[in-house]
């Protein structure tokens, strides 16, 4: 771990994950009446995302809302697995590759992580939706907990879910280091898939934005596996090819 080129590519690596993910913080606000004009903006008086229909006045509001959210209680306990994701997943998670000397595993998950964001981006700012917050806040702990959640991560950037795409990410990973973190592994595996139910049970996203971020982590993972690791495709039990 002492060669200089991995620790260049290493801290590389930590620096693109954070720049992505300020990338989604600089883009997770309403849309100003200049951008994409003809399309949609952010109208004040809903506090929606908003579509002219064809006539002056009228509009609809992009939200992916479907019947079954409409029966999803607001559950605020889940607001520790959601916080707890700023830590696990893009720094503990790649990480735990590196405690067992396995840098190209630390590049799938780092890279993974770095154009799944990027896919996400080109979503939110080509269709930038709204989860519109209708709970009250309990007071409390896990009322301040949702608080400032609410406070520093706004309703905009919804479908895909970047919490789903980055938790799908962090438990692939997890699922392959289970045989040498036996414990943690798995207690990390069960900690962050309560993520998902969180982002629609805290009214971050609707059940579309979860699925798609599912589908946009297992894509990426796996292809950027492929492209780094390239690993050799055989039936068990037989030998791989030379």
């Amino acid at each position: 771990m002492g060669n200089p080129k991995k620790i260049v590519t290493i801290a590389l690596v930590y620096i693109g994950i954070a720049l992505v993910f300020y990338s989604y913080v600089k883009m997770n606000f309403a849309p100003t009446s200049e951008r994409w004009s003809s399309y949609y903006a952010w109208d004040p008086v809903s506090k929606a995302l908003v579509q002219p229909l064809g006539t002056d006045g009228a509009y609809q509001t992009f939200i992916l809302k479907s019947w079954l959210d409409e029966k999803i209680p607001f559950v605020p306990v889940l607001s520790l697995p959601y916080v707890s994701f700023l830590i696990l997943v893009p720094i503990v998670v790649p990480a735990l590759n590196l405690i067992v000397r396995s840098m190209k595993r630390f590049l799938t998950v780092g890279i993974a992580l770095i154009v799944s964001q990027l896919f996400l981006d080109l979503a939110y700012w080509l269709f930038q939706t709204n989860v519109p917050r209708t709970a009250e806040l309990p007071s409390g702990f896990f009322g301040w907990t949702v608080g400032m959640v609410w406070g520093n991560d706004q309703p905009f950037n919804g479908y895909p879910s970047g919490h789903c795409t980055w938790t799908m990410i962090a438990i692939l990973a997890l699922w392959r280091l289970r045989h040498r973190f036996v414990k943690t592994a798995w207690i990390l595996m069960v900690w962050l898939a309560l993520v998902f139910p969180a982002t629609v049970m805290l009214q971050q996203h609707y059940l579309m934005d979860v699925y798609a971020g599912m589908f946009v982590g297992f894509a990426t993972y796996w292809g950027v596996m492929f492209l780094v690791e390239r690993p050799s495709l055989v039936p068990r039990g037989e030998p791989a090819l030379k």
